[in-house]
């Protein structure tokens, strides 16, 4: 369950690049350049989720006169307000069905079970939104570089399972007052990604 959140923000990002948003399924058997088609890429340039990997995406800088080190900040920056805007769809959609699921509890991973009665207050939901739309990701690094044969830059930007639960915690434990039970908050978050990507990963095994 730890390692599933990456294949979903895959499938939800993997447009991203133009070039490969054509592609309609996840298809990683073949993988180009955008800016060189006609050349073969490695797969993570395509999206292809990256082993260790919750969270991630692709920048690009086209070829510079200023040199890779300025190409490289380019490309991580564009893959940086990827990433943020992947992160915040994923927590707006959790918080979409926190808001209008009809059940009486929804089912969590782990040993215990979060009401939605004790989560469903729109005034705590809309100020976590409010907080995710002034957050800023930490924690995110960059994983891979890679230059294509027509001179642009590649950049992989991403996060691991354990910062990217530290983001999650950062935005609730920010929102919330103690007295809001800004833990349930947090494990209904992850749970609800987790739960979601049971038939992702199948798809993609």
């Amino acid at each position: 369950m730890k390692t599933r959140l990456s294949a979903l923000l895959i499938s939800a990002g993997v447009l991203v690049i133009t070039g490969c948003s054509q592609k309609t399924t996840l298809d990683y058997s073949e993988c180009d350049y955008p800016d060189a088609p006609s050349h073969s890429a490695p797969g993570w340039v395509c999206e292809q989720p990256v082993k260790g990997l919750e969270l991630q995406a692709v920048g690009y800088s086209r070829k510079l006169l200023s040199g890779p080190g300025m190409m490289t900040d380019v490309a991580a920056t564009e893959a940086r307000n990827r990433l943020a805007a992947q992160f915040s769809q994923l927590i707006q959609g959790r918080l979409q069905r926190l808001t209008t699921d009809n059940k009486s509890d929804q089912q969590v991973t782990g040993k215990d079970a979060v009401s939605t009665s004790a989560l469903n207050s729109r005034d705590n939901v809309e100020r976590i939104q409010k907080s995710l739309s002034a957050m800023t990701l930490e924690n995110s690094k960059i994983y891979r570089t890679q230059i294509s044969p027509s001179g642009g830059m590649y950049v992989l930007v991403g996060m691991d399972k354990q910062h990217y639960d530290a983001n999650v915690n950062q935005l609730v434990n920010n929102a919330l007052t103690k007295k809001d039970s800004p833990e349930l908050y947090q494990q209904f978050l992850k749970a609800q990604a987790d739960e979601s990507l049971d038939k992702v990963r199948q798809q993609l095994n």
